[in-house]
């Protein structure tokens, strides 16, 4: 028998979770509100029925939540179905689609998918100014993506500069503003841009149930943007794209704000649980701009530390990027710990315990974390 399987383009976290401490794909590992769960279990008997052709209920509850119209949102199989209706509305073999060079893997993926020339802005210094990057912008240019806060860097924008952006880029070109860990962000000079729809046409915002709502395994994301983007759009939407138990849980976790609050508490609290347990005379932080934790590990450490934690049933996501420092990154954290030398197996079996210790207390306060190898000699 044939054991080969086709490969998946997408390269996500570790698919293990039962028995191990899984901190692999930024998930919530809290799980979802207690009233989502009894509402999924509610519901459940009527899965042999189709869901709603385009999960109107969501929408009304999406529309009501954050006081936008209804018929101007599109729901999809997570985000990033979303953002495979953007390229297949807005693009055409050959056009130019823009985005930072470290960035949400799909971006990418669906360029080559839809045969399309991506052009990306080298963030190598885990930052960037959307100034910058709009100099890499053109008449061909048909689609600029930006995460705020970005994945994996963490790094974000505020609402100033995005105005500024919105008001040069050209307006022939759609800006999808994705906005996955926007709840996390807390800053007051931060825009999640869903107050700017109004104002430009050429606006469109993406948005997850996966991260903070805890809903990843269901698979459900939206778009929002003005009526005439979102009915060209449509002409590319399946239909019963979203399942019915997707849509029954999207609309109990709006409902479900106490909740959200406490989950946004207690990932700031155990935020500094993490730096505290992690610093040492080897840590260094980056500016408070950074949502994220990244801990650069030479080669010589990183590929035994990450050995250690499988073997002690802790995963994490694993990067491979000749250009991309070694980083153990943490969606939403603010710090950035540099291991500077080399060390002996002693010390580095130290390492790997404290750091260990640390980790296995993020399993139940909603810590996703990933390690970036930077693969050069010099460091062997």
């Amino acid at each position: 028998m044939n054991k080969i399987q086709p490969k998946n383009s997408y390269q996500g976290g570790s698919e293990n979770f039962k028995g191990f401490i899984r901190l692999s794909s930024n998930e919530n590992n809290h799980g979802p509100s207690s009233k989502v769960i009894s509402a999924i279990k509610d519901n459940s008997k009527h899965s042999n029925i189709y869901p709603e052709l385009d999960g109107s209920s969501l929408k009304s509850q999406l529309a009501k939540t954050f006081n936008i119209n209804s018929n101007q949102i599109i729901l999809g199989a997570g985000s990033d179905e979303i953002l495979q209706m953007a390229y297949a509305a807005f693009t055409n073999p050959g056009d130019e689609v823009l985005f930072t060079k470290y960035a949400f893997a799909m971006y990418s993926i669906y360029a080559k998918n839809f045969k399309c020339k991506a052009i990306k802005f080298n963030d190598k210094n885990f930052q960037f100014s959307l100034n910058d990057l709009l100099k890499l912008s053109t008449t061909k240019t048909k689609i600029i993506f930006l995460a705020n806060p970005n994945n994996p860097t963490g790094s974000i924008f505020y609402k100033q500069e995005l105005k500024k952006f919105l008001d040069q880029v050209n307006k022939k070109t759609l800006v999808i503003l994705d906005d996955a860990y926007c709840e996390y962000i807390e800053d007051k000079n931060y825009d999640n841009g869903m107050n700017l729809v109004r104002k430009y046409p050429n606006l469109m915002i993406t948005r997850s149930f996966s991260k903070i709502f805890a809903l990843g395994g269901l698979r459900i994301g939206w778009g929002y943007s003005q009526l005439h983007n979102i009915s060209k759009m449509y002409e590319f939407k399946k239909p019963f794209n979203v399942s019915r138990l997707a849509c029954i849980a999207g609309i109990e976790s709006l409902k479900s704000k106490s909740w959200l609050k406490s989950n946004i508490k207690n990932n700031l609290e155990n935020k500094d649980y993490t730096v505290r347990n992690l610093k040492n005379q080897l840590v260094y932080k980056l500016p408070r701009n950074y949502r994220q934790l990244l801990l650069q590990k030479r080669t010589i450490v990183a590929y035994p530390w990450c050995r250690w934690l499988y073997n002690n049933r802790k995963t994490i996501h694993q990067y491979h990027d000749p250009h991309f420092c070694g980083c153990c990154r943490n969606i939403r954290r603010n710090v950035f710990c540099s291991l500077r030398k080399s060390f002996c197996r002693v010390c580095r079996m130290q390492i790997y315990k404290r750091c260990g210790n640390a980790l296995h207390h993020l399993q139940t306060n909603n810590m996703g974390l990933n390690l970036v190898h930077r693969q050069t000699t010099d460091l062997q």
